[in-house]
């Protein structure tokens, strides 16, 4: 703020005044148990300025007629008294200390005439962040050291001269005051009407005779710088955008202008900022949700196939496919985690049961189904089962034929063998026997071949065999077949594992031949 006057001595001398007042320490005492507030008023103070840091009201009051303080901050929180009634005493008792009251909005409220008087200069509330706090302390020790510097002008003129002085000033402070409230609440119909009265009150400021009008305007400035701050730390931002545009138009000096200026840009873009980042996560949660929908109907569909079988077929509609699916969505989701390990054990079960039963076909395809689902140490577990079952049913198949093909000889041998009656030799075999007219008692399917599953042939084989006198099977013999060559083994391998009642004759047991026929059906 630069002074002028009509005399250039005069205006020399309080420009260095000025000069003195602003390089002066100024003493700040505050009064509150917030640690975190006292260290923010602290980073804003700096170190160009002393602060002194109580914890009573008495504190505050003997710091104060100790003298050299200036400012006083009271946190509202730690006064044991009234605030209104402890503000008003220190006023009345020290009349140019600047007071600056932090509490909560109840606080402002019930301090609202001290407010509204300027008694209390500045209210703060908490929490206040450093940037907020430096902007409140700057503008109490420009308030202390106008304050300084309107005490020390001296008495030039007359006292008639000092009334009109300050009876001019107060006419301007008015006219500002009155052009503040009409732009600030007005409309675009009263702007045209705010506007001549704003000119004509900056006008006047532009050139006032005497040093005390000029300050009386300059606190009519602060205000409204006030204001203007006010509105951009509590982020009301179209408000901040007029007190700022009315007090540019009130002759605030441009740095301060363009500062808030730029804070106010600065929190439009964070606002902006904040409302896409709040769409942004809207619209992810929108989709996640929407995904977690889907992932939990896919796994209900895997479970409803699970119950009834459907582990891997059809393709598209089985417990396999879905589970994939709801895990392509989200691979860490639990429920189709849980379903995929179901399905595993489940195609491991049949596996194994397929290896018990001897369908190795079967059990080969459930591994094959499990590849990718189960755990891969339990899937060569198995693999390596089904070997061992497959070269063990291969010896027993061999044996069984090397058996048979040893029955089917002694009985050729037999048969060649003339009898001798009186020597009590044993008689020839008799001539066939219908199959119907045998009692099986133990019957093994055979095994179809894989070839001709593979190609869908079907058929069946024409076997002659002998029922011994214990009712084995011997000397099984191929008699005709529909393709030869494809059934034949299977059949044999099957039928020499057959056991028949032994036939009796004359109350003896007795061998007989006969001739069964092998159906080959595909599944």
């Amino acid at each position: 703020m630069t002074l002028a006057s009509d005399e250039d001595g005069d205006g020399d001398a309080l420009e260095a005044l000025q000069f003195s007042l602003a390089s002066d320490i100024v003493e700040l005492v505050v009064l509150t148990r917030d640690d975190v507030f006292l260290q923010t008023l602290r980073e804003a103070v700096g170190g160009a300025r002393r602060l002194w840091h109580v914890l009573s009201a008495e504190k505050v009051s003997d710091l104060l007629i100790a003298g050299e303080v200036g400012i006083v901050v009271l946190d509202v929180a730690a006064m044991h008294d009234a605030a209104s009634v402890f503000v008003s005493q220190i006023k009345r008792q020290f009349p140019d200390l600047v007071v600056v009251v932090a509490g909560s909005r109840d606080t402002e409220i019930a301090l609202a005439g001290l407010i509204s008087a300027g008694i209390v200069y500045r209210f703060i509330h908490k929490p206040v962040s450093p940037g907020r706090a430096r902007l409140f302390a700057e503008a109490a020790v420009r308030k202390y050291g106008e304050q300084r510097l309107l005490a020390a002008v001296p008495e030039r003129n007359a006292p008639a001269r000092n009334y009109l002085a300050l009876s001019a000033a107060a006419v301007v402070a008015l006219a500002f005051l009155g052009a503040i409230v009409w732009t600030l609440r007005g409309g675009s119909r009263q702007q045209s009407v705010a506007q001549p009265s704003l000119q004509a009150g900056r006008a006047a400021a532009l050139s006032p005779a005497d040093p005390q009008a000029r300050l009386g305007l300059a606190d009519v400035r602060d205000r409204l710088l006030a204001r203007a701050e006010n509105a951009l730390l509590e982020e009301r931002l179209d408000e901040a955008a007029a007190a700022i545009e009315t007090a540019r138009q009130a002759g605030v000096e441009s740095g301060r202008i363009a500062f808030l200026s730029a804070q106010l840009a600065k929190l439009k873009d964070q606002v902006r900022a904040a409302q896409a980042a709040r769409s942004r996560a809207a619209a992810k949660t929108t989709v996640a949700a929407a995904a977690d929908d889907r992932v939990a109907a896919l796994v209900d569909l895997a479970t409803q196939r699970l119950a009834v079988g459907k582990l891997v077929d059809p393709e598209h509609d089985s417990a396999r496919y879905y589970t994939a699916a709801a895990l392509s969505i989200d691979p860490n989701d639990a429920a189709a985690q849980d379903t995929q390990r179901e399905l595993a054990m489940r195609l491991l079960r049949e596996a194994r049961a397929g290896i018990d039963r001897r369908d190795f076909a079967q059990a080969a395809q459930r591994l094959q189904d499990a590849d990718g689902i189960a755990a891969p140490a339990n899937i060569e577990t198995l693999q390596a089962l089904l070997a061992g079952a497959r070269q063990e049913a291969q010896a027993d198949a061999l044996a069984r034929l090397r058996e048979s093909e040893q029955l089917h000889e002694n009985d050729n041998a037999k048969m060649q063998r003339e009898p001798d009656a009186e020597a009590g030799q044993q008689k020839p075999l008799s001539d066939l026997v219908p199959a119907s007219q045998l009692t099986l008692v133990k019957s093994v399917q055979p095994v179809y071949p894989a070839k001709a599953l593979d190609r869908g042939i079907e058929g069946w084989v024409e076997l002659d065999l002998t029922v011994a006198q214990d009712g084995l099977v011997q000397a099984v013999a191929v008699h005709a077949a529909s393709s030869p060559g494809v059934f034949d083994n299977a059949a044999v391998k099957a039928v020499s594992q057959w056991r028949f009642r032994p036939v009796l004759r004359d109350q003896e047991p007795t061998p007989v031949r006969t001739r069964v026929r092998i159906r080959f059906a595909a599944p």
